[in-house]
């Protein structure tokens, strides 16, 4: 059983990590410029083209974690707290696949007939922050808390431990 995360599953982990850095900042900011103006069109684009490449990434990650085995959880872990971490894994997983969906059918002629898809993609990102949240702070936890080194099998090879 692996102790790290591979090459691979580290680059996906960490450019869709950035990504959905993107799309917070440009979904939650274009609001602020004029309708009709250049800065609304290009982080409107930007946003776009990041959902896009989320969806694509996403699926090839989930791809790619389907074929190779996540590294063992470290030594002491409830069952209780692995329950929570498989979880939370999956609903990220499940939320950055549909909510690029949700987008591509929000900006369609499909999404206007419906109605609904806008509104859930809106609300779906302030869960998907949730999660990021909830995510980012059990890193936190294992690494300065339990230091238990949970954080280092998803660091590239040349980032040392610092806690």
């Amino acid at each position: 059983m692996p102790t790290k995360y591979d090459r691979v599953a580290i680059a996906l982990h960490w450019v869709i990590a950035a990504l959905i850095l993107v799309q917070f900042a440009t979904g939650w900011t274009w609001g602020f410029a004029e309708r009709g103006s250049a800065p609304r069109f290009y982080l409107f684009r930007i946003h776009l083209f990041s959902g896009y490449a989320i969806l694509a990434l996403a699926v090839l990650r989930i791809g790619w974690r389907m074929t190779h085995r996540a590294p063992v959880l470290p030594p002491g872990m409830s069952r209780p707290l692995e329950i929570a971490a498989h979880a939370t894994h999956g609903l990220l997983y499940l939320a950055i696949v549909v909510q690029p969906v949700l987008g591509i059918i929000t900006i369609s002629g499909l999404g206007r007939t419906l109605g609904w898809p806008g509104p859930v993609h809106v609300a779906l990102a302030f869960v998907i922050a949730g999660i990021v949240a909830l995510h980012v702070a059990a890193a936190l936890w294992h690494q300065f808390i339990r230091r238990d080194a949970l954080v280092e099998r998803m660091l590239p090879a040349r980032v040392k431990r610092s806690g």
